[in-house]
């Protein structure tokens, strides 16, 4: 933290240069502004926590390298070079280059040693990245926070920063990180990798203390009834209702699930009669309601999910994209979109029954942002029903995500992004119940990183998309 010397002499210098502009002494001299801006920032710095990282503008510089950090590469021969660059600086003159050299398979790092982690506390990590001849930014860019304990360490607790947005000509990874329990010291690791023709620039490194944000609490619910009561509207009510005492934050029903009596012939179309008693029941309990319904839209039949909101609102509709063929001959039109919504929970997706089946539908979802994927299901019959939860809780994991599913089939599931059954409605009726943090880390032994890691962080990093092109090809 800077002293409070430090923080009193800036606010004199600002007072100064303010006295001295209306005393008339610099006003025709373009000079108070200036003055004046830098004594605001260096006050404003002042405030700021510690930045931990050593030499985070890589302006000192020692034997043509960035003082205060080590390089290394698996070996010599795909090595990148390191440099310090006088020519190209963010915030200053200088900043730290890797260069692939032409060298096929380059892999390369610079680390600096952070002191003073309080365990427990948060932690801000950014770091500034300028390529170029980068194909991809995930791919060939990493930034990596590894906490270490007291004395030799061999399976840390690693993460690495996936968020980045655009800043001119720079890039900006940044994230929030909470230190484990008996860490003392961090490592920030700054990385190029298979980019031969590449170059990229770092900048502006730096890991401060920042207050720990709130955690993510939902309640989630699901429920089972039995095929029998799909169109038994008073049934459903009272599993909204149930779910509702039980201080739910959103509930999962069923696939077709008829919430208002059926008039033979109606066409219900969406918003309708059964979005409108959704509504009353969503804003009675404050309570999100997500459900497949049938939704018609002139000729076209629609096998339809809506997301009511907690105010009554419709947040928005997902439309079945995946039809089997009895549904097809049937006249149902499939949707066209794999969206994902922004809600009061949280950001999530939303699919319904033989999408299930389809993994890409899961993982586009997850690419998407999605932190938990509803799915109203009929139920997975594949080899006698002994398939559904794998399945379930492969999609969880795979995407590290919460998966909730509401079936017809006796096993209504909350999963989370480990694979664990939260809640199983083990074949009875009724409401289950899971009480989830979005945001508590879910560290896992992973070879990935020769330790353990969030493998929300890592997949994202790790996964190659130039080589699953024929996943999309039309056959």
């Amino acid at each position: 933290m800077r002293t409070a010397a430090g923080l009193r002499s800036a606010g004199i210098l600002a007072a100064f240069v303010a006295a001295l502009w209306w005393a008339g002494l610099i006003a025709g001299s373009g000079l108070a502004p200036s003055i004046a801006a830098a004594a605001q920032q260096q006050s404003q710095e002042t405030q700021m926590p510690e930045n931990l990282v050593p030499n985070p503008s890589f302006e000192d510089v020692a034997r043509g390298l960035p003082a205060g950090w080590e390089t290394g590469a698996p070996r010599p021969e795909i090595a990148p070079s390191f440099a310090s660059d006088g020519s190209l600086g963010r915030s200053g003159s200088r900043s730290l280059v890797m260069s692939g050299d032409g060298r096929a398979g380059v892999v390369g790092w610079a680390t600096a040693k952070c002191p003073g982690i309080i365990p427990g506390r948060s932690y801000e990590l950014v770091a500034a990245v300028r390529a170029e001849d980068v194909r991809s930014l995930h791919e060939s860019a990493w930034v990596k926070l590894t906490w270490r304990r007291e004395g030799e360490d061999d399976f840390p607790r690693v993460a690495y920063l996936n968020e980045f947005a655009r800043e001119g000509e720079w890039w900006r990874f940044s994230g929030v990180l909470l230190a484990p329990e008996e860490a003392v010291s961090a490592e920030v690791t700054l990385g190029l990798r298979h980019a031969p023709q590449g170059r990229i620039w770092w900048d502006d490194i730096s890991l401060r203390e920042v207050s720990a944000p709130a955690p993510r609490l939902v309640r989630v619910a699901t429920a089972y009834l039995p095929s029998e009561q799909r169109l038994d509207h008073e049934a459903w009510r009272s599993m909204i209702e149930k779910a509702g005492e039980g201080k739910a934050d959103v509930v999962c029903l069923g696939e077709l699930v008829a919430v208002v009596p059926e008039q033979e012939g109606a066409r219900p179309p969406i918003p309708g009669p059964a979005t409108e008693a959704l509504a009353d029941l969503a804003r009675r309990y404050h309570m999100m309601v997500i459900v497949s319904i049938p939704e018609w839209e002139g000729p076209l039949f629609h096998n339809t999910a809506v997301i009511i909101g907690k105010d009554g609102r419709m947040v928005g509709r997902y439309r079945k994209t995946h039809l089997p063929q009895n549904e097809v001959e049937g006249g149902s039109t499939p949707g066209q979109t794999l969206p994902v919504f922004d809600t009061e929970i949280g950001r999530i997706g939303v699919q319904i029954c033989y999408d299930h089946f389809f993994p890409e539908v899961s993982r586009t979802l997850a690419l998407k942002g999605a932190e938990i994927i509803f799915t109203p299901i009929w139920g997975d019959g594949r080899t006698q029903d002994k398939v559904y939860d794998a399945v379930a809780r492969a999609r969880a994991v795979d995407n590290s995500v919460y998966y909730v599913t509401s079936t017809y089939n006796r096993r209504s599931l909350i999963v989370d992004p480990c694979g664990n059954i939260l809640a199983d409605t083990a074949g009875t009726p009724g409401v289950v119940f899971a009480d989830i943090d979005l945001d508590a880390p879910r560290y896992e032994r992973w070879l990935s990183v020769t330790g353990a890691a969030e493998f929300r962080y890592l997949w994202p990093k790790e996964r190659r998309p130039h080589l699953y092109g024929s996943i999309v090809e039309e056959r």
